[in-house]
């Protein structure tokens, strides 16, 4: 492992003393008695800035998630480790460190998970702060922000026993934010000053854009003319019967209607086009370099790359694994990124509270066979409601960007300083 040069230094003048407070001390006292478990770190530090972000509210992993990976899209080259106080994040990338859980609150074992890790910054969010580790992140010198605070992070049966304990831990964060005005009141109440804490929107999942290709896009659209288009995105070979069922019901309100079956296989795709033929529908296939007109029914594609492309194109999507479950359904917040309408089947499994979230905002509808999917598209298809829940998803997948903006720029401003040898 590459070890930083820079020599852990207590922030302040008051740091040093902090662990003076009768409350710590109670604190620290009774959680050191216990043998410390060992520490085994789940790899080397890399060399480099290192950014640590712990999840700490219960259902909210998905939007620190999202965070780490927009942090990284905008600096390459710094390092993001990623903790959770409850359950996992799911859908993993390479691009970041992945321990699902920190280690016990023990003095020893928090000083050597610090020590080990060294983070430049600490995004901790929500609350449930654990002593040891914030103050042995605070020692080593690292650049503390606490986000996204909430009132019921600060309700446990320790800070209500034990008051000193989150008043002393909140004045170790560099910058303090409240995600409403309760939770700021709350803050307050615990001694952080008002002028040391910023109001902003709670934080929130939000979607990844897909890329496409500019001229794919431009061409499609010449050739579609503004035709009603609707997609089914990583369609399962099982659903694919019931997706042409459905097409063929939709075309009766809508006799334009372009169906974009798209799959992630290609022996699946060819399957479709047989399948499409022999039910009279007149499909191209992408793949082999058709391209629909007038009257193409069913515009066939196999690759998985193309998705961001068809997303665009469409103004409802089905969210293809989601009747029958045979393949991976795509990320909702992705797809209502897109401005596209969703619709979706029962069998949606990690997805579940994004969908409700879309559905509860106008974004989503949710369908149980062949028939009421055509129906769904039928009417859905239609500008104005299509246009309303496209904007719906919009709405949703965008709220908070401004709090994640701060974040991040807040981020970039202290790790470029320290490249030029600031504190």
């Amino acid at each position: 492992m590459t070890k930083k040069t820079r020599q852990p230094q207590p922030k302040n003048s008051a740091e040093v003393h902090v662990r003076g407070s009768l409350g710590l001390s109670a604190y620290r006292t009774v959680s050191g008695r216990r043998t410390p478990p060992r520490f085994d770190p789940i790899r080397d530090r890399p060399p480099g800035e290192l950014v640590w972000i712990h999840a700490a509210e219960p259902g909210n992993n998905r939007a620190l998630n999202d965070l780490a990976h927009r942090l990284i899209a905008m600096r390459p080259e710094c390092n993001v480790l990623l903790t959770a106080a409850h359950g996992d994040f799911g859908n993993r990338g390479s691009d970041c460190i992945w321990q699902d859980a920190t280690p016990p609150d023990h003095p020893v074992v928090a000083d050597a998970f610090i020590a080990h890790w060294s983070p430049d910054v600490l995004i901790w969010a929500w609350g449930d702060l654990q002593p040891n580790l914030l103050l042995s992140a605070a020692e080593n010198g690292t650049y503390m922000m606490l986000v996204d605070a909430a009132r019921d992070g600060f309700e446990s049966r320790r800070d209500r026993w034990l008051p000193e304990v989150p008043r002393a831990l909140l004045a170790q964060f560099d910058h303090v934010t409240a995600r409403d005005e309760d939770a700021h009141l709350r803050l307050a109440q615990m001694g952080r000053s008002v002028a040391a804490m910023e109001l902003a929107q709670p934080l929130h999942p939000f979607g990844k854009m897909m890329p496409a290709a500019e001229t794919d896009l431009t061409d499609l659209a010449a050739s579609l003319g503004g035709r009603p288009t609707w997609l089914s995105a990583r369609t399962g070979p099982a659903e694919c019967p019931g997706v042409l069922a459905a097409h063929k019901l939709a075309l009766k309100a809508s006799h334009r209607l372009l169906l974009v079956l798209h799959f992630t296989d290609p022996q699946h795709a060819q399957e479709a086009e047989k399948h499409a033929n022999d039910q009279g529908l007149r499909v191209a296939n992408w793949a082999d370099g058709g391209f629909p007109d007038e009257n193409t029914q069913v515009l066939i594609d196999d690759d998985d790359a193309e998705l961001g492309l068809w997303l665009r194109v469409a103004t409802v999507t089905f969210l293809g694994g989601s009747m029958r479950s045979s393949t991976d359904v795509c990320d909702p917040y992705s797809v209502a990124a897109h401005g596209t309408a969703i619709v979706y089947g029962p069998n949606v499994g990690p997805h579940v509270d994004a969908l409700t979230r879309l559905m509860n905002a106008g974004a989503a509808r949710i369908v149980n066979d062949p028939t009421s999917l055509g129906r769904a598209v039928g009417q859905m298809i239609t500008p104005d409601h299509a246009a309303h829940m496209a904007l719906a998803g919009w709405d949703v997948v965008t709220r908070g960007a401004d709090s994640l903006d701060r974040i991040i720029s807040l981020i970039q401003s202290h790790l470029d300083m320290r490249q030029e040898g600031g504190r």
